[in-house]
């Protein structure tokens, strides 16, 4: 005879408590400016992208304006993120004041975690400040837009340099090829590369573009010597 009341009832899952592990916090200033390096480098890496893209793909010219607006919409970005980052321990605080404790996903969190809590949630909200600030901040949307442009130049000079270097456009091992191959290079610098970027430096010259007129000469030229030159190299 079989007795159900005899039967073991499973246990129900409790939740693994994982307290945050005690240690001396660094100051908060300190942490908060390590956010910043990672932010500037962040911003001006997704920036310098863009104008490669824009540059090489999309065919479109420099415009220094419209890169520094990029760069204050990124900067913008990612202090939001950071203000959610801080709302989100501030709820995780606010129950642990009125339960004793906040559970979020696998961890749970207890009265002795309020100081490393409340330290990340004034990091986090340190660097949001910060960030808005530098949105607003001319100098420096400007210094990490040439930055950026900077960058992305470097980057589609590589690129063209490894190229030119590649076997199947520099015309292999051929003798002749290489023999002729200096003087070619010599004439698309002189007549095709000069006339691209004097083109282009007149066209943002009569936009109000200025200074960035040799960024843009070069770019768009990264986008177009297939059409000129291309044709002696070959």
């Amino acid at each position: 005879m079989a007795f159900g009341w005899w039967k073991r009832k499973p246990r129900a899952k409790t939740r693994v408590r994982r307290t945050l592990p005690k240690r001396e916090l660094a100051p908060v200033e300190e942490i908060v400016e390590q956010g910043l390096l990672v932010a500037d480098v962040a911003a001006r890496m997704q920036v310098k992208n863009a104008i490669i893209m824009n540059a090489l793909k999309r065919k479109i010219d420099y415009d220094e304006q419209q890169i520094v607006d990029m760069v204050r919409e990124t900067l913008a970005e990612l202090a939001e993120e950071r203000e959610r980052d801080a709302r989100h321990i501030e709820r995780v605080r606010s129950e642990i004041r009125s339960t004793g404790r906040s559970a979020w996903r696998e961890s749970e969190f207890g009265d002795s975690d309020n100081r490393t809590l409340r330290h990340r949630q004034e990091v986090y909200e340190g660097v949001a400040e910060e960030l808005r600030r530098r949105a607003e901040d001319t100098d420096y949307l400007q210094r990490t837009a040439e930055r950026a442009r900077s960058a992305a130049w470097d980057e589609i000079g590589d690129s063209l340099k490894e190229r030119a270097m590649h076997p199947y456009y520099s015309g292999g091992e051929s003798p002749e090829y290489q023999r002729a191959r200096d003087a070619r290079i010599q004439l698309f610098i002189e007549r095709d590369l000069a006339e691209l970027m004097s083109d282009h430096a007149g066209a943002t010259g009569a936009s109000g573009v200025g200074g960035a007129a040799g960024a843009s000469g070069a770019a768009g030229a990264a986008g177009k010597p297939k059409s000129r030159a291309g044709k002696r190299a070959k």
